[in-house]
This record gives C-alpha cells, structure tokens and sequence, in this order.
C-alpha cells in the first residue's frame, strides 16, 4: 500500500489531518453533513497522491524518504536548503530569497524527523484548510441570497474538484502554502467590507490576516503587493472599512519591503515598473520549452514590451492562463511526480471558470454589492501573474480560486434556470472546443 515510507506512522499523520480538519470544520458556522463528504473525499484523493509521490520519489527512482530523488528544480532546491538548515552533510543552501519555505521545512523536521513524507502532508492539510475556508468566503459574501450554509457547501465543492488546485497539496512546492495564506487574507477581505459586529469575529479575523502575512513572507513575499490592490477594491466609504483597509494595507507593503531588504531585492522596492522587473525572473521557462515555441513566435520578446504593450497582450495572457495546463499529453510531466498526469484533468476548472465569466458577463446586475467586490478582487489579482509572464506559468493564479468560486456560486443558486444561462452555456463550450482544438494544433505543430 505504501512501498517507501513507513506505513503506520504515514497513514496516522494522513488519518490526524483528516480528523483535525474535520474538528475545524465541524465548529464553523457553514458546516454540514455533505460538506464533511466533500472533505473526506478530498482528503481521500489527497493521500492516494501523497503516497503516490512518495513511492515514486523512493522506490521508482532509487531514494529514500531521508534521500528522495526529485526531478522538479524548485522542489530539489526547497529540500536541499531544509537539509542543510538542520545541518545534513548533503544538504545545500538555496540563495536567500529562496530560502524561506526550506526553513520552514526545516522547523518541521524538529518535529518529526527528515523526511520527504512531512511536508507533502501538511500541503495536503493545507489544502483541505484552504477547501474549508472557500466555504467560510461564500458564508460571507452571500448574505440574503437562500440557504447560506448550502451555497457554502456547494463553494467547497467547487473548490475541491478543480484538480490543479487540489493536486497542490500533492508536491513539495510553494503553492500549497500560498494557496492557504492566500485564502485567509481573502477572508480576511469580506471584514474590510463588512465589518465583524463582534470582538470574537474581529479578533479571529486579525489573527488570520497575520498568519496569511507571515506565510506568505516566507513563501512569497511579492504576493503581499496584493493586499493594497484588493484593501482598495473591497474598501467603503465608511470609517471602519477605511481603518481596517489601510492598516491591511500598510502591514502587506511593510512586511514585503522588510523581506524585499533581507533577501537583497532592493527592485521590488522601487517604482511600479522596477518591481515588475524585479518578479519576472523566470523568462526561461518561457524560452526554453519546446512547448511553448508556437506562443513564443507570437509574443517574441515579451519580456522586454513596455507595460503598455504587454497591457495590449493581456486578453491573450488570461486565455492562456486559463487554459493552462493543457487537458492532453498526461504523461509530460510525471517525471515531477505521478499527480502531474492529475493536474491536466482540466475540464472541472472549465466548469467552473464558465460559471465565473457568466456572473463576470451577466449575472453581476442583481447580485449583493460585496459578491461583485470580491468578484472583481479575484479577477484582477489573477491577472497579474497573466501579466507578468503572459500566462505561461497558471499556477501563480490558484492562490485567487476561493476568491472566483462564490460567483460561480451565485450563478449555481439564482441564475441556472434562465434562458440567458442555457444559451451561454451552448455558446462557451463550443468556444471552448474550437480554443482547445486551435491549441492542440499550434502545440503539435511547435513540437
């Protein structure tokens, strides 16, 4: 069941997540009986991953749980830098803007040993953290629209079958963790529209926006650029939400320019354009894929456009990122991890992102005032990793799921029986076929 990791201790560690996430959900106010399925499937599917991984980091490739083989560059170096912060003789320091999520690494295996098995568990905890408090967004964005406890049901739903999300908490990377920070800073968000009435509500609300600041310092500190963009599309013209916005706001950018200084990144410090500069540091995953050749001919140089022009390219950018990871070709990246193949089931997040455009389209109009904030909150911090590398890299924008899913939501509960909804429907799935079967054709042809 589990060649390459010591079967009781892994199966308890994935059973004790089970059973704490299902405590945590159990004391919100949006629990129910379907919801607590939802997660036992989720957490179900998670382990079947983890223990998946691990026997292909061990046993397929000739590792040890101590020792694992990972063929992901990111994934290497984040485990390398956790060896040698607790002092193993193979371990390698990554540079110091990479360092924060080893270190974290690191404090874990204090605790439980060096092991590959611990940090992907508690990415799957922190996905079905993340499946939980999706719910906990809608609860609260969907106020005065039916059964509340339904809708955010129906969030956590939606939230956990886009596999690409899910399959986050099966790798050793970053987004499991950003993802997590991301959703409380998210939540965090509906305060600054909606004021919490009581002391318990305001101070569980303070205390998740720190803890999303905190991971997120560690992790990904240029995320915490978005906090100032989204304190100003869900801030009102009242005293409270003003109070509460801007010192949302000016925590974020405090915190990001401390760690911009510690990790020698005086660009992101600077003006719009030197930070734009300073986080688009991956322009060879753009170039160096065979892959991407096709798109590349297309937008030749987009690193260098000026942001007017890359603005221009910004309709193009999003189609591309939201249909990335392509649904075909399972097998390209496995050799990262079997969940890879897992990742490119893509059709549950056309499902959902047909939703989204709906209510982004249509069904905005009727819907509460606080939905369309965190709608337009969502969308905009998606697009800015499109911007960034013209949408080449989708996994920057998971993180903004749960803030996207409670329009979808909306749509599910008041707009599914109209004739407009019937007819979008028809229109964006043969859209969306032609879109997939133009790409299949560049992709092959590029190949």
């Amino acid at each position: 069941m589990l060649p390459g990791a010591e079967v009781w201790s892994t199966c308890g560690a994935m059973i004790a997540v089970w059973l704490c996430v299902s405590v945590i959900y159990r004391y919100t106010p949006w629990y129910s009986n379907k919801g607590r399925w939802i997660l036992l499937v989720a957490s179900t599917l998670l382990s079947v991953g983890v223990i998946a991984n691990v026997h292909y980091f061990t046993v397929a490739l000739g590792g040890t749980t101590e020792l694992p083989v990972l063929n992901n560059p990111d994934a290497h170096r984040y485990y390398y830098d956790a060896l040698a912060s607790v002092g193993h003789p193979v371990g390698v320091f990554s540079p110091l803007k990479q360092h924060g999520y080893g270190l974290l690494i690191s404090w874990l295996w204090r605790i439980t040993g060096i092991t590959i098995v611990s940090p992907l568990v508690v990415n799957m905890m922190a996905i079905l953290l993340c499946i939980i408090v999706s719910g906990g967004i809608t609860w609260q964005v969907l106020r005065n629209c039916g059964n509340r406890t339904s809708q955010s049901t129906i969030a956590m739903s939606l939230t956990a079958v886009v596999c690409y999300y899910l399959n986050s908490g099966t790798l050793l990377l970053k987004e499991a963790g950003v993802c997590f920070a991301m959703v409380l800073v998210a939540l965090s968000f509906t305060g600054i529209y909606a004021t919490p009435k009581t002391l318990r509500n305001k101070v569980l609300l303070w205390i998740g926006f720190g803890v999303g600041c905190i991971l997120l310092a560690f992790m990904r500190h240029t995320y915490l650029l978005m906090i100032p963009i989204g304190v100003i599309l869900m801030m009102r013209r009242n005293r409270q939400s003003v109070a509460t916005g801007v010192i949302m706001a000016i925590t974020g950018v405090a915190i990001m320019v401390v760690c911009a200084q510690l990790t020698e990144e005086p660009s992101v410090v600077g003006l719009p354009q030197g930070a734009i500069q300073g986080i688009t540091v991956k322009t060879s995953f753009f170039y160096d894929h065979a892959q991407h050749r096709a798109y590349n001919d297309i937008v030749a140089g987009y690193f260098d456009f000026p942001i007017w022009k890359r603005l221009l390219y910004l309709p193009m950018s999003a189609v591309v990122q939201y249909l990335v990871p392509f649904p075909w070709n399972f097998a390209r990246d496995m050799g990262f991890g079997y969940t890879l193949a897992y990742a490119h089931v893509a059709y549950p997040w056309y499902a959902v992102g047909g939703l989204v455009l709906y209510y982004l389209f249509v069904g905005w109009r009727k819907s509460p005032r606080i939905l369309i904030r965190m709608s337009l909150c969502g969308v905009v911090l998606w697009l800015i990793p499109a911007y960034l590398f013209a949408g080449t890299v989708s996994r920057y924008g998971l993180p903004m799921l749960p803030m996207l899913v409670p329009s979808a939501v909306y749509v599910v509960a008041c707009c599914r029986h109209s004739r407009m909804f019937r007819w979008w429907c028809v229109g964006y799935i043969v859209l969306l076929v032609l879109t997939l079967v133009v790409a299949y054709n560049l992709q092959q042809s590029a190949m």
